[in-house]
């Protein structure tokens, strides 16, 4: 227990919460510092400018009790749920929600899913927000596509929760309970909301990658883009693309961005996000990163510059050998695994290119995770 949240040695999610923030932050920094540090420069880490309610997408998983329903926390590592009112890292209005859904659930006799008996329905409820736009998404996700009492409900939560901007149904066939499955009704609305980045509008749907921290993310981006020092005349490779996030935050100061990313929704919301914002340089493909960089290569072409930005795992070896092959004079790599990176600049050392500076970024407060961003020149 601490406190900044009551749970918080039960849940395990907020492993440095007994530390005060400036302690956290030492923690992280010099964890860069120890990874990073023989291999460039290592700055001073930026600091979250939110550190509680700084989630913009939360979940929640319930149970029954004997005076109502409980909400809470699913703490994976145990299959089981922590009992909480709220979340610390979670906004206000979520949960709220949360709270109001507990009510309503147990009200319309909606029962938790048990995996072990095979009985129930509700599994868990996502909610995402744009907090630059203040729309908010909630996504049910039940074991069945046949939501009880659909109409009635839908009323009752309009009524009880009109900041709602829409409400959707997903069916999630998995075990995991976190799981977001295929949306299948939309209770009301558009079934999708929208946020506000680095001045551009991106569409978040129900299964959207979208960063967490939304303040720090576009800390983070405007730092990565200043790194890359675009003239417009330059054509930027954008691997593990995502959503096509920063790749259309860069399209303005870029003569074109060629974008890759193998998860095909992830591409689809990508050319939804381009569109919407009226983005016309930027190319989508959906491929392995390592197999359009070989691609590019066989085709003899070349790029000025490359967005790196891999999943925890990091980049593979024969990624960074195409990507070498495609001389980018600048490599800029943002990473959510200091590990992982440190050995993949490695790489890129044998492969010809300098490491100059780390930009560390604390992106989830009181956690152990740490974003860094990497600067390479070709040598």
């Amino acid at each position: 227990m601490s406190d900044f949240c009551p749970v918080s040695g039960k849940c395990g999610s907020c492993q440095l919460s007994n530390l005060s923030y400036e302690e956290q932050l030492h923690y992280k920094e010099k964890k860069c510092r120890r990874l990073l540090g023989s291999l460039c420069r290592v700055e001073r880490i930026t600091p979250s400018p939110r550190i509680s309610g700084y989630r913009n997408k939360a979940q929640f998983v319930f149970r029954g009790g004997k005076s109502g329903m409980v909400s809470g926390v699913y703490q994976s590592s145990k299959h089981t749920m922590v009992a909480t009112e709220s979340c610390a890292l979670c906004s206000d209005r979520a949960n709220e929600l949360a709270a109001i859904l507990c009510r309503l659930f147990h009200s319309f006799k909606i029962r938790p899913y048990d995996p072990y008996k095979g009985t129930g329905w509700l599994k868990s409820v996502l909610i995402r927000e744009g907090f630059a736009t203040g729309e908010m998404m909630l996504v049910i996700n039940g074991a069945t596509p046949v939501f009880p009492a659909k109409r009635t409900f839908t009323t009752a939560l309009r009524k009880a929760c009109p900041a709602l901007s829409t409400a959707v149904i997903a069916e999630n066939r998995s075990r995991e309970k976190l799981f977001t499955g295929k949306t299948v009704g939309v209770l009301f609305g558009e079934g999708h909301i929208t946020d506000v980045l680095c001045g551009k509008r991106f569409m978040i749907s129900p299964a959207s990658f979208y960063q967490i921290n939304r303040d720090q993310t576009e800390n983070l981006y405007q730092k990565a883009i200043e790194l890359m020092e675009l003239g417009g005349s330059e054509t930027v490779l954008d691997a593990y693309c995502g959503a096509g996030t920063i790749g259309i935050i860069a399209a303005d100061q870029a003569k074109q961005i060629l974008a890759v990313e193998l998860n095909p929704a992830a591409i689809r919301d990508a050319r939804m996000n381009a569109k919407l914002n009226g983005i016309t340089n930027i190319e989508f493909v959906n491929a392995d990163s390592k197999d359009y960089a070989k691609a590019l290569v066989e085709e003899g072409k070349t790029v000025d510059a490359a967005f790196i930005d891999p999943p925890r795992a990091g980049c593979t070896a024969s990624f960074l050998k195409a990507l070498s092959r495609l001389k980018p004079e600048k490599i800029v790599y943002i990473s959510c695994n200091p590990e992982t990176q440190a050995r993949d600049i490695l790489q890129l050392g044998r492969l010809g290119y300098h490491a100059e500076v780390c930009y560390p970024f604390d992106m989830f407060p009181h956690t152990n995770h740490i974003e860094s961003i990497v600067r390479l020149i070709r040598q």
